[in-house]
């Protein structure tokens, strides 16, 4: 394919993405079986573009006043690559494979001088979201804000059950440029580029690592689950908690994940067989219908709980245009709703964990208050009580504790700690 091809394709594929509700990786890899001609640096090259305009979608649209994969590309061209507009018209050419060629509004808008965009439009995030951002971390919101939208992220690892120091020396043996995670203790982190296959790697089928972002690592060590305890995993999801909550257990207790959904449950299966693991798995009704048995008997319960995502947004920034207030007003009545069904699993002295891959105040502050609220047989349990574990670096927990202030709930972010969006609170139902 010639570069000219690669621009047709990158707008086709932003079109299909714009018209749809799968995630572009899925839209990407659909394109490639589709087109078995694209050899895999055509592929990566278009990939290339794609990720470059959504990431600086709400800019480019401006720039534009055109939302269509066609306009975003010619805004990427112009705005992000600096072409003058003689070398974006020779690949718009409309010759062979190449797009058809610009229109007179097309070469208007990228001759015309864009003026100043408001800052939150340059961050490529929804208004009312950096609205949000600015009530939590003030003047520091736009550098919070960029490191959530603009770099590629890092790939990062859990060991499971191995040595980290020889797992990253094997890794290095293939060519690879391991790092060890500041904060978790087994934690490896990957470049973003050039993009690793992490599943054809021989450890990975062994179940030696899981794909596993730190902050979610460190959300599931901070549960403490030890062996002999009884814990439940409530919004399971993709499971990557509930088997670093089992590796914690070393195969003693017993620990129940559960979700509504059931294709998610069954996600989990051959994530346990892989790596050796064994959970109770189970279904829950609309109203949480399935957990009755468990009422007041777990010693730890983690409600890892639906959410906007917009902590991801580096690593799936296609979705961040797609969320609307509406839509984290519902979210956080449900986590409220979540969060009080999951709290009757747990019995006196026992700890509830709540965590969201969020960094909206309305889906984690605000849902962690309602929840204090209207539950006084919880009590917040300060971070420093949970750091005290193997799976978190000393040096991590000091870190940690310095980012709590003294408090029991924890925010991790691209910016602070060069980790996804997450939030963590912890509470202690009353002895």
């Amino acid at each position: 394919m010639t570069p000219h091809a690669h621009l047709a394709a990158a707008a086709d594929i932003l079109d299909r993405i714009r018209s749809g509700r799968a995630p572009a990786e899925g839209v990407l890899k659909d394109w490639g079986r589709q087109n078995r001609y694209a050899g895999s640096k055509d592929r990566r090259a278009i990939a290339d573009r794609v990720y470059k305009c959504l990431r600086a979608q709400a800019r480019l649209a401006h720039l534009m006043q055109d939302e269509s994969g066609r306009a975003l590309v010619i805004g990427s061209l112009a705005l992000i690559d600096g072409l003058a507009i003689d070398a974006i018209s020779e690949a718009f050419s409309g010759v062979g494979y190449a797009p058809s060629p610009l229109t007179d509004e097309e070469r208007r808008r990228i001759s015309a001088d864009p003026g100043e965009a408001p800052a939150w439009l340059e961050a490529g995030l929804p208004g009312f979201v950096a609205d949000r951002l600015k009530t939590v971390y003030g003047d520091q919101w736009l550098t919070e804000a960029e490191a959530l939208m603009l770099p590629r992220a890092p790939i990062d690892l859990r060991v499971n059950g191995d040595d980290r120091d020889s797992l990253k020396q094997g890794l290095e043996m293939l060519g690879y440029k391991p790092a060890l995670t500041p904060f978790s203790a087994l934690g490896l982190r990957l470049p973003s580029e050039p993009p690793p296959n992490v599943r054809a790697l021989p450890a990975f089928g062994q179940g030696r690592i899981e794909i596993q972002d730190e902050g979610s690592q460190l959300a599931g060590f901070l549960v403490g689950a030890e062996p002999g305890m009884t814990v439940v995993d409530y919004c399971a999801g993709g499971g990557g908690k509930t088997l670093a909550m089992l590796q914690a257990m070393g195969g003693q207790g017993r620990l129940i994940a559960s979700d509504v959904e059931k294709t998610r449950l069954n996600n989990i299966r051959p994530r346990l067989k892989r790596a050796g693991l064994e959970a109770d798995l189970r279904q829950l009704g609309a109203d949480g219908e399935g957990m009755e048995d468990l009422v007041g008997l777990a010693d730890r319960v983690l409600v890892d709980a639906p959410c906007s995502g917009s902590g991801v947004w580096r690593r799936r920034p296609e979705t961040a245009h797609a969320l609307t207030e509406a839509e984290v007003l519902r979210l956080h009545a449900l986590q409220v709703t979540i969060l009080k069904r999951a709290a009757r699993l747990v019995k006196p002295g026992g700890r509830l964990v709540y965590a969201t891959c969020s960094i909206l105040p309305d889906e984690n502050e605000q849902s962690a208050a309602a929840f204090a609220s209207a539950h006084p047989e919880f009590t917040p349990l300060p971070l420093d009580a949970a750091l005290a574990v193997p799976q978190i670096s000393p040096d991590g927990a000091r870190q940690l504790s310095i980012l709590a202030n003294g408090g029991h709930m924890l925010r991790l972010s691209p910016a602070a700690t060069q980790t996804d969006g997450f939030f963590v609170a912890l509470f202690e139902r009353k002895a």
